[in-house]
């Protein structure tokens, strides 16, 4: 119970503009063709 209001509380203060909300960082997705390559790079050695 504890841990939802504290979690209430802080999207408020977010809300509120009184806390910033943490940045999220992008997570790189590997194209097909970078797949490809590094699979060609595991077979040749």
């Amino acid at each position: 119970m504890m841990k939802r209001l504290e979690a209430w509380m802080w999207q408020l203060g977010v809300a509120l503009g009184l806390i910033e909300a943490p940045r999220l960082q992008p997570i790189p997705v590997p194209s097909e063709e970078q797949r490809r390559l590094a699979e060609q790079r595991r077979l040749r050695k």
